[in-house]
């Protein structure tokens, strides 16, 4: 066969192209660009086409359009590492022939070599035989076959989109156990892992497994002999349930626990467990191929998940560190950062905040001064009555602070929290001058922790407020400065904390 590949990374053109070539195919013409395409394509004929989705100069689909009007019978496969819902179906529309997922294997590009070459057969037999019965026929069939490797490619697309979304582990773990149900159908499902430098496996997510008493006995017992099962590089295994527990699972019907191991970089890492009547890992079904995708993409997922993990755990420990290097300078504001935090986690508890509202005020809330580490130090310290010119460079905290952060990937509600911690709720505030709900909410939780703590620690410049007095305050400044349902959540939390103090 004479093969067009047009892909704009050198070393997976260059591995195609030697590949195709090996496999005995007469002619294989890489192109780096759509230009260079285009020329090969006016200039050649080609049995067959692979095309990157996004080219340095040209969309895959205007290419896939240019080699449709050439010759409609070459059939084309679109390649991306990027994949959208809206891409598959406008290749398919305009004619693509199948979709190629990066990264892939060369084993699948083989055998959508092998799929489109076949397709390629079908239609030049459906042009010249279009009149005639056997030719409808096959005709249907073709549409039939495209129609379900387009849902198939709907279900691989809501895989991918599902797990791309989640944003930490515990999400992650009880997500690929609800898609594994789903597309199962089946309402036992477990993902279970084997750590390192332990012989037990451990239940990290279960839907319809808690509570299996046998089967907890299962694993302290069998973990090895099961572990060596999965831990042998087939892609999933299929245990008879009477055998591992003796007898059936429930309702008298016999089951069957279809296992497929969760890899990490190649190493066994744990697996993913499914019972059914029938073994959907023996039907050879759609099922069995969007369960494989599934754990390959967990894999992916649970190590991309770690490595953020880590990685945004070092990013906060350096901005706290930077924190803590602003506040060690001045003994009176020692830990400030510390106690505005857990009273803005307080106030989001009496408020009913969201959980990831809650966890914003965590990480971001004890960041919400950082910008004072523009603010010169004398400044910061001085223990005397300021000037107008000087406190309006103390006012430039915020802003500078938000500046800090602004290419750091903080959603906005979590910037918001450093730039608006000292608007007011009349708008008298600043930097922007915001009123009332136009504030964001963690802002104006953090505004009112932030002045409680400044009441009740001791400055330069006077002694600390009692907490009765920093209270009065905080209503007389209820509607004008704060919030008025914040600083009602505020005042109850204190009073809660107090009458536990009291009631130890």
């Amino acid at each position: 066969m004479k093969i067009l590949i047009v892909e704009d990374d050198v070393v997976l053109s260059r591995l195609l192209n030697e590949y195709l070539l090996r496999l005995g195919h007469e002619r294989v013409q890489a192109c780096l660009t759509g230009e260079e395409a285009c020329v090969a394509i006016e200039k050649g004929y080609f049995d067959c086409a692979f095309v990157d989705l996004r080219l340095p100069d040209a969309d895959g689909l205007q290419m896939l359009d240019a080699i449709k009007r050439r010759d409609p019978s070459i059939p084309v496969v679109m390649m991306s590492g990027y994949p959208t819902m809206e891409y598959a179906i406008q290749a398919m529309r305009k004619g693509a022939s199948d979709f190629l997922t990066k990264p892939f294997t060369l084993q699948d590009l083989a055998l959508a070599l092998e799929r489109v070459t076949k397709e390629r057969v079908l239609l030049l037999e459906n042009l010249s035989l279009q009149l005639e019965c056997r030719a409808q026929k096959q005709l249907e069939k073709a549409n039939r076959e495209l129609e379900r490797k387009a849902r198939e490619q709907a279900s691989l697309f809501a895989i991918s989109r599902r797990l791309d979304e989640i944003r930490s582990s515990e999400e992650l773990f009880p997500c690929i156990v609800e898609i594994a149900s789903e597309l199962s159908k089946s309402p036992d499902v477990g993902l279970f892992i084997s750590p390192p430098e332990q012989r037990t496996l451990l239940p990290v997510s279960c839907h319809g497994l808690v509570g299996r008493q046998d089967l907890t006995t299962f694993f302290e017992r069998q973990s090895e002999r099961l572990k060596g099962l999965l831990d042998t590089g087939s892609n999933h295994v299929c245990l008879a349930g009477d055998n591992l527990f003796g007898g059936s699972f429930e309702g008298g019907e016999a089951k069957n626990f279809c296992c497929w191991p969760l890899r990490i970089r190649g190493e066994f890492f744990g697996f993913l467990m499914i019972s059914q009547a029938r073994c959907i890992a023996q039907s050879g079904s759609s099922d069995e191929k969007l369960v494989d995708f599934l754990m390959k993409k967990a894999s992916l997922a649970i190590e991309n998940m770690a490595l953020y993990e880590s990685l945004i755990s070092n990013f906060y420990g350096i901005l706290k560190s930077l924190v803590n290097a602003i506040e060690a300078k001045d003994p009176y504001t020692r830990k400030h950062s510390d106690r505005v935090t857990c009273y803005a986690i307080d106030i989001a508890r009496v408020i009913d905040c969201s959980t990831s509202q809650m966890e914003a005020l965590r990480t971001v809330g004890y960041l919400h001064d950082i910008g004072k580490i523009g603010i010169a130090d004398n400044l910061l310290h001085k223990p005397g009555p300021i000037t107008a010119e000087e406190y309006e460079l103390i006012r430039r905290h915020p802003a500078i602070g938000d500046s800090i952060v602004a290419n750091l990937g903080f959603a906005d509600s979590e910037r918001a929290i450093i730039k608006h911690h000292h608007e007011s709720w009349d708008g008298s505030g600043y930097p922007d001058g915001l009123a009332g709900e136009d504030i964001p909410i963690l802002a104006r939780i953090v505004t009112v922790a932030d002045a409680y703590d400044a009441m009740t620690s001791r400055r330069a410049y006077r002694e600390a407020m009692s907490l009765d007095a920093a209270i009065h305050e905080i209503r007389s400044y209820r509607g004008r400065q704060f919030d008025p349902v914040v600083a009602d959540a505020f005042i109850e939390s204190l009073q809660d904390m107090e009458r536990i103090k009291d009631a130890g």
